[in-house]
């Protein structure tokens, strides 16, 4: 696992999301994937790009 925001439970997939207080939004968590498709976690820089 590399999420230090993931923690095991029984719900969803099998992993909670310390962030965002629901499932985690990846099969195996990944904290720098989350940065880079919601800006979100500790690896997120805190700039969202305007689209």
């Amino acid at each position: 696992m590399s999420c230090s925001c993931a923690r095991v439970t029984d719900e969803w997939n099998g992993w909670a999301c310390t962030i965002t207080g629901g499932a985690c939004e990846f099969l195996i968590p990944n904290s720098k994937l989350c940065a880079a498709v919601f800006d979100e976690g500790p690896d997120a820089d805190g700039k969202e790009e305007d689209k």
